[in-house]
């Protein structure tokens, strides 16, 4: 049984990379109904041709491939909707125009998350098509909004019923059981000099370390800072021109409050200098500034956070409150996600973690500071599909997926699926 799927996904290889670039051409920007409803169409109209049974939530943002008969449902939770393109003059090609080359595959969404989804459908296939009596049900959930609020899965978990189980194909392998929280807070600086600004930009997403920063001042000096992009849960990974732009200024003597606030709060390594209110001993909270504009005469900064147990939504909404007067700003929590450990004796998690060795993959379980929709419901994990020793470009400029880790992450899945859904084990 294993040797044949595997051969099927061998077989299936240039499939894959077809319908991955396909996907990749749809400019689905997070937020954008009418991309992202075309992305899911595209997604459901290919499983239905290989023969899946298909669902939708009523506003279509939420697509569900269904295999398998039972009533224990595992879930996969991918999505298709991606994060602005940043600084386009970075990309090799533009960045939904996917390309096939050198080992990779090229575009935005590649990595994040649309190559997963194809990797989720084709591990599901290669099941299917072999016909193995299946005494489980599996439901590839496909969202629209995992870079944005989970508007998306809300509309799901009212119309649909939650999976006992799962995990979602976003991240790295190995297990990922524990996810840092996620807070984005926005400061509106009431500065006393914003005359001065005539315009000041970076960043097109909250979750993503912006590359290029620029302002425009009213005596004709303009000052542009290069940083380079990265996902904002990792911002040492990157060089944020936020910060870099800051520094420009001070250091030509331009005294605005939020240019003190941030080089007198934020490393460049995107962490509160102050972590006093972080409660688990060794633990960090990153903040990493990510959009900066100017509105209705006040400057508008988007700070991301990613933090750890022990740290609440209050504590850190706390930490702002205590610095409004100085700074000038009024502030707002906007999106919120507590962190998540899920136990590691879980049956099902024992399970992946056999598979992951059986291919050579470090088991094992790690924690990490990106969020995946492993959040949005109980006993979820995130697992895959990239590898440690893979290019981390999610939210980066040439944004790429290894084909090879492609094949290897789709096998994985499918022999993952075959155990769970043939093998006589108890319900999670």
């Amino acid at each position: 049984m294993k040797q044949m799927m595997e051969h099927f996904i061998d077989q299936s290889k240039e499939e894959m990379i077809s319908h991955i670039l396909e996907l990749i051409s749809y400019p689905s920007f997070t937020g954008d109904v009418e991309q992202n409803t075309k992305s899911v169409k595209y997604v459901l109209n290919l499983a239905e041709e290989m023969g899946f049974r298909t669902m939708a939530t009523s506003d279509m943002s939420v697509g569900i491939v269904e295999m398998g008969e039972g009533d224990e449902c595992v879930g996969i939770l991918v999505h298709v909707d991606v994060v602005g393109v940043g600084d386009l003059e970075k990309w090799t090609d533009p960045p939904f125009h996917g390309v096939h080359r050198d080992g990779f595959i090229w575009g935005r969404g590649s990595l994040d998350d649309k190559g997963a989804v194809i990797i989720s459908l084709y591990a599901m296939k290669a099941l299917f098509d072999l016909q193995v009596p299946l005494h489980k049900k599996v439901w590839l959930i496909i969202g629209t909004s995992e870079e944005d609020e989970w508007t998306d899965i809300a509309t799901f978990k009212k119309e649909f019923p939650v999976p006992d189980y799962g995990f979602s194909p976003d991240g790295n392998f190995p297990i990922i059981n524990e996810e840092k929280g996620y807070v984005d807070v926005t400061l509106l600086f009431d500065e006393p000099e914003i005359k001065k600004i005539l315009d000041v930009r970076a960043g097109d997403s909250p979750n993503t370390v912006p590359s290029k920063a620029e302002i425009t001042l009213e005596d004709g000096t303009q000052f542009t800072a290069i940083g380079e992009s990265v996902h904002s849960s990792k911002p040492q990974k990157g060089k944020n021109a936020i910060i870099l732009l800051s520094k420009k200024l001070q250091e030509a003597g331009y005294a605005f409050q939020f240019v003190d606030f941030i080089l007198t709060h934020l490393s460049d390594e995107g962490a509160i200098k102050d972590t006093s209110f972080t409660k688990e001993e060794g633990a960090i909270s990153t903040f990493s500034p990510t959009i900066i504009g100017l509105e209705e005469g006040r400057v508008k900064l988007n700070i991301n956070i990613r933090h750890k147990y022990g740290t609440r939504v209050e504590d850190i909404s706390s930490v702002f409150s205590s610095m409004k007067e100085k700074y000038g700003y009024t502030f707002e929590v906007g999106d919120a996600l507590e962190p998540i450990r899920v136990s590691t004796e879980l049956p099902f998690l024992k399970l992946m973690d056999e598979v992951s060795k059986e291919y050579g993959v470090d088991g094992g379980f790690e924690m990490t500071a990106g969020t995946s929709y492993a959040k949005s419901m109980e006993q979820f994990v995130s697992w895959g599909p990239v590898l440690p020793q893979d290019p981390q470009t999610a939210h980066m400029e040439d944004e790429r997926l290894r084909v090879s880790t492609m094949v290897l992450a789709t096998k994985m899945y499918a022999r993952f699926l075959q155990r769970l859904l043939t093998e006589d084990t108890k319900k999670q």
